[in-house]
């Protein structure tokens, strides 16, 4: 079985076609309202219940985003309800945010320049096509369709 990754749902894959992924060229205030939309461990109904990071899908996001010093600090914490999904969520959007940031800038870089962006695109497929055909003649060679 393969491992994926949850969207915000907790549910299912995370998938743009479902709707529960956090687009990487979204703003930092619609990340944090992404992030603040995520499914937490269902038996922690209030601050005081002790939380279970390690069935909660956003303690999961926090395994790619925030470094071991604060996941430590989430689980040592979060069993004994001294910090709420809240203020974990928070700290994973600024951190979501954080690594997202410099994509986001090339992004607006780039989309301000499509033609730009075309080009390259077109001189690469020009460089690699000769490769490309190469291994294609290759690959019909040696499965007997030449």
């Amino acid at each position: 079985r393969r491992a994926r990754v949850l969207g915000i749902d907790g549910e299912k894959k995370m998938s743009k076609s479902l709707d529960n992924h956090i687009p990487f060229d979204a703003t930092a205030k619609r990340t944090l309202k992404r992030v603040r939309q995520m499914f937490t461990d269902p038996q922690r109904a209030t601050l005081e219940d002790p939380g279970r990071p390690e069935l909660c899908n956003v303690y999961t996001f926090h395994g790619f985003f925030s470094n071991d010093a604060e996941r430590e600090d989430i689980s040592t914490r979060c069993p004994k309800a001294e910090i709420g999904c809240g203020e974990c969520k928070t700290t994973l959007a600024n951190n979501v945010n954080a690594r997202l940031e410099p994509i986001r800038e090339k992004y607006a870089e780039l989309s301000q320049r499509p033609d730009d962006v075309r080009d390259i695109l077109k001189s690469g497929a020009d460089r690699l096509r000769p490769l490309a055909q190469a291994t294609m003649e290759e690959v019909r060679r040696k499965v007997g369709l030449r």
